[in-house]
């Protein structure tokens, strides 16, 4: 894996913790939930800044915005606007997902219909939330990709 494979890896996984605790935010206490949240930003500010250094045959401007969304919402009241900031997240999430920009619709859909089951299974039995929350998002691309859809569209 290069560099810019592994940052934009870490981009997504900050990304998409970002995204819960900002959707959190409004129903947990205050204090832990900015140091959480503040903590994925200051990630997410390094690692879009690597992103720039090491960007040589790809677009900056998804780094660009990305550190301009995170100059725009540090130490904003996450209780009151998580939400929202949450589906901006989610918008951004979608600059780093890997695309090779052919449609990525699964030939064979009685494999990824047993697939969406062996990991609906896997979700009944599962015990702590990171686990069930992965396992939501795999359903949830798999379900996508049912639908012939490109990765931008997810």
């Amino acid at each position: 894996m290069d560099i810019v494979e592994y940052t934009e890896e870490e981009i997504r996984k900050n990304l998409a913790l970002l995204e819960v605790h900002l959707k959190q935010a409004p129903f947990n206490d205050r204090i832990f939930c900015e140091e959480c949240i503040n903590k994925h930003l200051i990630l997410l500010v390094g690692l879009a800044e690597e992103g720039l250094t090491a960007c040589n045959d790809c677009d900056p401007k998804k780094y660009e915005l990305l550190i301009k969304f995170l100059d725009e919402i540090i130490n904003k009241d996450y209780q009151k606007d998580g939400i929202e900031l949450a589906k901006k997240v989610r918008t951004l999430r979608k600059n780093f997902v890997p695309c090779d920009g052919e449609n990525v619709g699964m030939k064979d859909r009685d494999d990824v219909n047993k697939k969406i089951k062996e990991l609906e299974e896997e979700l009944k039995l599962s015990k702590d939330e990171p686990t069930k929350d992965r396992l939501g998002y795999a359903i949830y691309l798999c379900k996508w990709f049912l639908r012939g859809k490109h990765c931008s569209d997810i």
